[in-house]
């Protein structure tokens, strides 16, 4: 299987405020509200989670994208 890599808006401090993960190794995504401010949770294989801005469907329709391209 090929690594099928996303770049999502991070809520934690990073150098350039996104993460890059490998769509193929997201095993949850969840909308949470967490200390008043909406956000979601993407948790990984391995037990990497991370907070984003995007909803749940973008990241699912970003994951989709990256795939359909890494087939093509």
């Amino acid at each position: 299987m090929k690594a099928s890599f996303i770049k999502l808006d991070c809520l934690e401090e990073t150098e350039d405020g996104t993460v890059t993960v490998n769509a193929n190794n997201i095993s949850s995504i969840r909308r949470v509200n967490y200390n008043d401010i909406v956000q979601t949770m993407v948790l990984m294989i391995g037990g990497e989670r991370f907070g984003v801005n995007q909803t749940p469907e973008e990241v699912i329709e970003m994951a989709e994208n990256a795939a359909s391209h890494s087939f093509a």
